[in-house]
């Protein structure tokens, strides 16, 4: 007997029930198909929860930006976490990046975040003030080191704040741009970690990178003024530390 034969009896044979019983084994098959669905919706739930976890109270703004495509069109999901005015001032000053005198006490909600990453990436930053009586390219180079320096700082407290193996990169985004009128620069040395939530394999992670953050300038104009405001964010790659 063939398969097309085979299902014509078999549904021949189950019209052929007594109507309670056919009901019976309809309302049973339709519960079983519910509650396979409801499981699989809760499955799926818990595996978003435990991939974003809610935003920490040290974070000022926070953004996913998923599946940012490299030049090959493989893809990387990323979280940015811009932190609030008061870790930024702790994290701004030099005697707390430089010298590691102070050291930011971060929540459980912070560290469930860091721990979550497949990759982190910790943004050194350099506000537009030059060392005096010091020619200008000198002095921009000075504070180029010191964005990369900041970027070392913030990676050291990341990897005492994360409890299994994650890979830490450091991006120097270099000095700030000059403003005329600005005075405090200290919004200019803003404290951005990136998360890398997924990635494809191979894919290109400062091309991903670049993409996401260009994709989403405007959602997060901290992006924007990443690549564009500060002297090593907008070359054809990103300048990343030892």
């Amino acid at each position: 007997m063939g398969l097309a034969e085979r299902a014509r009896s078999l549904a021949q044979r189950f019209t052929e029930l007594p109507v309670p019983l056919s009901w019976r084994l309809s309302t049973i098959a339709c519960a079983a198909a519910g509650l396979a669905l409801a499981f699989t919706t809760m499955v799926q739930a818990v595996h978003v929860v435990r991939l974003i976890p809610r935003t920490p109270p040290e974070i000022a703004h926070d953004v996913v930006m998923r599946n940012a495509p490299d030049n090959s069109g493989r893809s990387a999901t990323f979280r940015l976490l811009l932190f609030t005015d008061e870790f930024r001032w702790r994290m701004s000053s030099t005697a707390s990046l430089e010298n590691g005198v102070m050291e930011p006490d971060f929540t459980e909600q912070m560290r469930a975040v860091l721990n979550s990453a497949l990759e982190i990436i910790c943004v050194g930053a350099s506000s537009q003030e030059l060392p005096p009586d010091v020619p200008h390219e000198q002095g921009v180079a000075s504070e180029e080191r010191r964005a990369a320096r900041r970027a070392e700082q913030i990676a050291v407290w990341v990897r005492k704040a994360i409890t299994k193996p994650i890979p830490i990169r450091k991006l120097n985004v270099g000095y700030h741009q000059p403003k005329p009128g600005t005075g405090n620069t200290s919004d200019q040395r803003r404290v951005v970690i990136i998360l890398v939530l997924e990635r494809d394999d191979q894919a290109n992670l400062d091309q991903a990178l670049r993409q996401a953050m260009e994709r989403e300038s405007e959602r997060a104009p901290i992006l924007d003024a990443l690549l564009k405001e500060y002297s090593l964010g907008g070359g054809a790659t990103f300048t990343w530390a030892e």
